[in-house]
């Protein structure tokens, strides 16, 4: 196997520790075979948790000892008595999140695959993310390791190691350029990390995208080899080689995508689907979006769209690699007009996703209540899709004009007869025929269709979606507050 170090490292992430002599049988070896041969050692039964911060702290001792390093909660009880460094020593990161201190001592350590049987879930903060990270001066996370094997003359696999415990290959998005540059985006805790590698020979746009059976935090990418010959080496790193940059601040890559079906969904809204080309692979989280480009009149239009699902998941006939978008057309834009009138087989620029949205938060609610207006039901179709498999009672507040405007209209009442899903449907300048609700998005209308909201310390219960115009977002926002809902309960959706 071909390694290829990173950059060495300082002094302060190497310090000298003492070491102790550890009972007998208590080795590194012996410590992965106990690790293979314990069911449960986890104490979970394979399942993973969310774990708060609240929890987590409760778990301070040596017969109960959890510690959470870059987002992963680990059950470190059974491996105390293994520790190089001694029980006292790694017990100063006992129910709190240890990171810092564990990259202060020995950041070299691979603890994903050292604790893998022992991870618990993740950690969940109260604050979002962004807020935990740069408003103290925290540094950046630790750059991803990569490495690479080739198994034949005929492939090569690339791996790319982080430290993140619970990835998905929905996280990573590949382009392969010219056959020959590859670039690879990974989506980790509101940062973006960049590899960047001009090939040595040529590949083919036949690759796999995959995260290891084995090792959770390890991506595999399995490419073809053109020339059926052994490489030397990799080939050249490229300037933004292992670079990581906020989500917030990075400018996304673009690439063309062809326009395969355009369906009507409403008087003024369609349902597009767009093929990805064969050198991308993308599959947008859960509430990202992504931006389309044109060139119109010798000026460059970028408009964000959020990616979309259909409501009825048994329709499988449209082929794989697609991006699907539910767009509203405004007569006096410049975007949608042209996209009404792109013909089916052309090209627009799409580019790579963004977002902050984290599907985890629904896993760990117990009631979902999703606030949309007009095409900012958006994000809530996939939401929905997701929170369905998961039996959660939902609540969507849906704002429209006219019966009309109302978008999966059917769709949405099929599926609040299959699951728990209430829908409120409220116009605001309804028909005569209407036995509905409503108005406009206000206070009296929030506390008779919403829940009681939950205490001030119960952060995970209950999540709260908002999309639409910024005006109703704005308002959306006060108003939930108002009645009780907290900034740990309620993510706003904006592009």
């Amino acid at each position: 196997m071909n390694h290829l170090q990173l950059p060495g490292q300082t002094k302060a992430t190497n310090k000298p520790r003492a070491q102790v002599a550890l009972a007998p049988r208590h080795g590194l070896m012996d410590w992965i075979r106990k690790m293979n041969d314990t069911p449960n050692i986890s104490g979970t039964n394979g399942k993973l948790l969310n774990v708060t911060e609240e929890e987590l702290a409760k778990h301070n001792k040596k017969t109960d000892c959890w510690i959470a390093i870059a987002g992963s909660v680990y059950n470190i009880t059974p491996y105390l008595d293994y520790h190089p460094g001694g029980v006292d020593e790694i017990m100063r990161g006992a129910g709190i999140d240890a990171t810092t201190l564990f990259q202060e001592i020995h950041s070299w350590v691979n603890y994903g695959s050292m604790l893998e049987k022992c991870l618990v879930g993740r950690l969940i903060s109260k604050q979002p993310q962004k807020d935990t990270l740069s408003a103290k001066g925290k540094s950046l996370p630790t750059r991803l390791r990569f490495d690479f094997r080739q198994p034949d003359t005929k492939s090569l696999t690339l791996f790319i190691y982080t430290t993140c415990m619970t990835l998905t290959v929905d996280k990573v998005f590949v382009e392969i350029e010219n056959s020959k540059k590859i670039t690879i985006l990974v989506f980790i805790d509101g940062f973006v990390h960049t590899i960047a590698i001009e090939l040595l020979e040529l590949v083919t746009n036949d690759f796999h995208v995959q995260i290891s059976s084995t090792n959770r935090g390890q991506i595999e990418i399995d490419l073809k080899k053109q020339t059926d010959q052994m490489w030397k080496s990799i080939g050249k790193f490229s300037s933004n080689h292992l670079s990581i940059c906020p989500i917030q601040d990075f400018e996304p890559l673009y690439f063309n995508v062809t326009l395969i079906k355009r369906t009507p969904v409403a008087h003024d809204s369609d349902w597009y689907t767009f093929s990805l080309p064969s050198n991308i692979f993308m599959v947008p989280p859960i509430g990202y979006h992504i931006r389309l480009r044109r060139g119109i009149d010798g000026l460059v239009v970028v408009k964000p769209y959020t990616v979309i699902d259909k409501l009825n998941e048994e329709d499988k006939s449209l082929p794989e690699h697609t991006i699907e978008l539910l767009i509203k057309h405004y007569t006096d834009r410049t975007m949608t007009p042209m996209l009404q009138k792109l013909p089916i087989g052309n090209t627009i620029e799409m580019s790579s996703y963004e977002g902050t949205f984290d599907a985890v938060r629904i896993d760990m609610c117990q009631t979902l209540i999703l606030i949309a207006a007009g095409t900012g039901l958006t994000p809530m179709l996939r939401i929905l899709n997701y929170a369905n498999k998961q039996s959660h009672n939902t609540i969507l507040l849906f704002f429209n004009k006219t019966q009309k405007d109302i978008l999966c209209r059917d769709e949405l009442q099929t599926m609040s007869e299959k699951h728990k899903l209430t829908v409120h449907n409220i116009l605001s300048r309804p028909e005569s025929d209407w036995t509905g609700e409503t108005g406009y998005i206000r206070g009296e209308l929030l506390h008779r269709l919403l829940p009681i909201p939950p205490s001030k310390t119960n952060i995970t219960d209950t999540l709260v979606c908002v999309c639409g115009p910024i005006p109703f977002s704005k308002l959306a926002i006060e108003l939930l507050k108002e009645h009780g809902y907290n900034d740990s309960h309620l993510h706003l959706f904006l592009a």
